[in-house]
C-alpha cells in the first residue's frame, strides 16, 4: 500500500487530528480482524457526530481509497420513505456495496471484498425517532437486524445461484450533524472523565433506540472548522475548492492566483456561514463568476493563448468584486501572489 490510513487521512482531512487518529485506528482495528474473524468478538461499528462541512463523509472515502476496498455511502433518509422510487432496502444497500466492490482491484470475488468494505449511513440523525411522519423507530429495528446479521443472500437478483455476503466483516458507520445533542451531555452527570464526551446513552435520549446505540460504541467527534483550518483547506492543492476555479479559468486561457491576504478574507466569510467547507464555494463562487463574466465572453474566448494571461486576484480587486465595482480596464498584475 503506497500510502497508510493514517497518512492518507492526515494529509486530505484538515483540523480533524483527534478524529483522524481513532478513525485510523477503528479502521485498521476492523482490518485485523477480518484477517483472523473471530465470530464470538466482533469488531465494534461507529457513529461521527459534527457538524455540517467538516469532513465526516470526505474522510471516509479517503480511508477507502486509501485502502483500495469498496464504500457505499447511504443517504440515511432513503430508508425511511416507503413506497417512492428514492426507496433504498437493506438489501439494496448490499447489492450496491458489491456492485461497488467490482471496481476494486484484487482477484477475490466482489462478494468476499464487499464482506471487508465499509457502508457509510450518511444523515444518521435524520432517523431520529419522533421527528418525522414514518416510523423512524422501525428503520431504526430493520438496521439494526441488518447491522447484527451474519449473512444475506444476495440471489437472484445479483446472481444466478445463491451467493451469500458474510456481513460480519463490513465496518458500519453512522454520521450526521446530531444538533444540540451536547445539551443531553450537559444534562447528565460527569464523572469518570467522560465530561466532555459523548457517549451512546445521550444518542438514545437524542431519539434513537437503546439496542441499535449499543452497536454503535464508537462515538468519534468531528471538530466545526475554524478560520485557520479552512485557509489550509484553500491552500492545499489536493483538497481546496480554488482547484475547480483555476481548471475552469484556465480553460479560457487564464492562470488564477489568489493573494494570501484575500485567501484569509475568504476563510473568514466562510466560518461565519457555519457551513464549513462547503461555506468555501459559497463565498468563491459570486466572486469568481463575476469575473469569468468580465473576462470570458459568452460561449468561450476562441483560440487560447500557448501561454495563458496570469491574473492575481488583490485584496482591492476581490473587494471591488464583492460590492460590483470592479471595471477590467487596465488588468491584472502579472506577477503572482506575495506569500
Amino acid at each position: 500500500m503506497a500510502e497508510s490510513v493514517q497518512e492518507a487521512l492526515s494529509r486530505l482531512v484538515v483540523g480533524q487530528a483527534r478524529a483522524i487518529n481513532a478513525l485510523s485506528r477503528l479502521i485498521d482495528m476492523h482490518f485485523a480482524w477480518t484477517s483472523a474473524p473471530n465470530p464470538l468478538h466482533r469488531p465494534p461499528n461507529a457513529l461521527i457526530i459534527g457538524p455540517t462541512g467538516t469532513g465526516k463523509t470526505h474522510a471516509i472515502k479517503v480511508a477507502a481509497d486509501a485502502l483500495d476496498i469498496p464504500c457505499l455511502v447511504v443517504d440515511s433518509t432513503r430508508l425511511v420513505s416507503t413506497g417512492s422510487s428514492a426507496t433504498l432496502s437493506l438489501d439494496g444497500i448490499l447489492h450496491l456495496l458489491v456492485k461497488r466492490a467490482r471496481s476494486s482491484k484484487g482477484s477475490d470475488a466482489p462478494e468476499e471484498r464487499a464482506a471487508r468494505g465499509i457502508i457509510f449511513l450518511d444523515e444518521f440523525d435524520k432517523l431520529r425517532y419522533g421527528k418525522t411522519t414514518e416510523d423512524t423507530a422501525a428503520v431504526q429495528r430493520r438496521l439494526l437486524q441488518f447491522i447484527e446479521s451474519d449473512g444475506i443472500d444476495l440471489a437472484p437478483s445479483e446472481f444466478d445461484e445463491s451467493r451469500m455476503v458474510d456481513t460480519r466483516g463490513i465496518l458500519f458507520i453512522a454520521a450526521g450533524a446530531f444538533t444540540n445533542i451536547d445539551r443531553y451531555r450537559d444534562q447528565r452527570a460527569v464523572g469518570h472523565g467522560w465530561g466532555n464526551f459523548i457517549r451512546p446513552e445521550d444518542v438514545h435520549r437524542y431519539g434513537f433506540i437503546e439496542e441499535l446505540t449499543a452497536r454503535l460504541p464508537v462515538i468519534i467527534r468531528f471538530d466545526p472548522l475554524d478560520v485557520d483550518a479552512l485557509q489550509r483547506i484553500l491552500e492545499q492543492p489536493d483538497i481546496s475548492p480554488l482547484a475547480f476555479y483555476r481548471a475552469y479559468f484556465h480553460s479560457h486561457g487564464f492562470a488564477l492566483d489568489v493573494h494570501e491576504n484575500v485567501l484569509t478574507e475568504i476563510a473568514l466569510a466562510a466560518s461565519q456561514s457555519k457551513l464549513g467547507a462547503r461555506g468555501l464555494h459559497q463565498e468563491l463562487f459570486p466572486v469568481l463568476h463575476d469575473l469569468a463574466n468580465i473576462l470570458i465572453p459568452e460561449g468561450g474566448n476562441g483560440d487560447r493563448p500557448d501561454q495563458p494571461t496570469r491574473l492575481t486576484l488583490t485584496p482591492s480587486i476581490y473587494k471591488q468584486l464583492k460590492n460590483g465595482t470592479y471595471r477590467h480596464v487596465q488588468g491584472f498584475d502579472d506577477t503572482p501572489p506575495e506569500h
